[in-house]
């Protein structure tokens, strides 16, 4: 029996709109020794069609049925069946190269890492963007570097926060018990808990997975799920007890800080480029901006939350720090005026630059 060098893990509820390119892209993979585990969580569109009619033919297609559990308790259920010996992920509504998991696997193995990370493609304002991890390629990263480094990494920012740009030694994952939690922004504990367990980690400079930033998502419910509150969470969590992490409680703090302003910022733009009335919007970015807990973070973190920030940031920091409505008015209406697709990915691309020379 041919032995599986990678499991591929595809939570899917309801994704027949997209499903269709992302099971493509796994038949497609030149790595034979895969198998591409479907966990259909209650699905009750054409999603299980769909995947069935390929795995006719293509044998490595496993299904598993399942009620609605959401995509933490699937991809947890997909961990259990996976037999490979690294384990990857993919979104229902993303797709891969047709060499992606041949060439994250050819990788790990060679140097015998417990993970692999690599770079991905964003699919953004209808078009792909080139996103790459912020930690040089090729060198292969050990326990104490990634506690300090990675770690810290995982807390403050988004870069490292997905699971689908990666491969994991299934060995790691069972034996130090690593799942994904049933609440939100579950990859970021996930990685966590993978990464701080794990003795090395490889980056390289390889690009095969495509993510769709789908807009059924946080932008059309930012008025049905309160992202803020749920930011607000992580910022209460105790990270130090829940990941046995080796950083000091002080800088736990201070990296959780930062990362809840910076959500903070995120909200405010999502909410000021938002097609619904300005007065709707401007009450909500004021409740989040003035809430006071925002304030204080803000005040007692200023200089760690502007580091590699743009002007964008550093006006709405302002306003919030002198809890100044006029100041944040003026703001969300330019954004309102100025903001257009092209000219915001300009600005990703100078703060990413930004971020690399520093």
């Amino acid at each position: 029996m041919t032995q599986i060098k990678v499991s591929v893990i595809i939570p899917v509820y309801n994704a027949e709109f997209f499903l269709h390119d992302c099971v493509k892209s796994l038949t497609n993979q030149t790595l034979q020794e895969c198998e591409f585990i479907f966990i259909n969580d209650g699905s009750f569109d054409r999603s299980l069609e769909i995947i069935e009619s390929y795995q006719v033919f293509d044998k490595r297609i496993r299904i598993i049925n399942q009620e609605n559990a959401g995509r933490s308790i699937a991809r947890n259920v997909g961990i259990l069946e996976a037999k490979g010996k690294y384990i990857g992920f993919i979104d229902s509504d993303d797709f891969v190269a047709d060499e992606m998991f041949e060439t994250l696997y050819d990788r790990v193995s060679k140097e015998n890492t417990d993970l692999v990370v690599s770079n991905f493609f964003l699919g953004r304002d209808k078009k792909y963007v080139l996103k790459k991890e912020i930690f040089p390629t090729d060198i292969i990263y050990y326990q104490e570097y990634i506690r300090q480094n990675i770690i810290s990494n995982l807390l403050e920012r988004e870069d490292l926060f997905s699971v689908w740009n990666k491969l994991y030694k299934r060995d790691l994952i069972l034996n130090h018990k690593v799942t994904f939690p049933s609440i939100y922004e579950e990859d970021q504990l996930f990685n966590l808990l993978a990464f701080n367990a794990a003795s090395n980690v490889l980056f390289i400079d390889y690009s095969g997975y495509f993510y769709r930033e789908v807009f059924n998502g946080v932008s059309k419910n930012l008025f049905k799920v309160d992202y803020f509150e749920i930011a607000r969470q992580k910022l209460h969590l105790n990270y130090k007890e829940r990941c046995n992490l080796s950083l000091s409680e002080e800088e736990i703090n201070r990296l959780k800080a930062v990362r809840f302003v910076q959500k903070v910022f995120y909200l405010i733009f999502k909410y000021a480029i938002l097609n619904v009335s300005f007065k709707e919007k401007f009450e909500k970015i004021k409740s989040i901006a003035f809430d006071p807990e925002v304030i204080n973070v803000s005040k007692k973190y200023s200089k760690d939350i502007l580091k590699n920030q743009g002007v964008f940031e550093s006006l709405v920091l302002k306003s919030i720090k002198n809890k100044s409505a006029a100041g944040l008015y003026l703001l969300v209406l330019a954004v309102k005026f100025v903001y257009h697709p092209k000219i915001s990915e300009v600005v990703r691309s100078m703060n990413n630059l930004k971020i690399s020379k520093t």
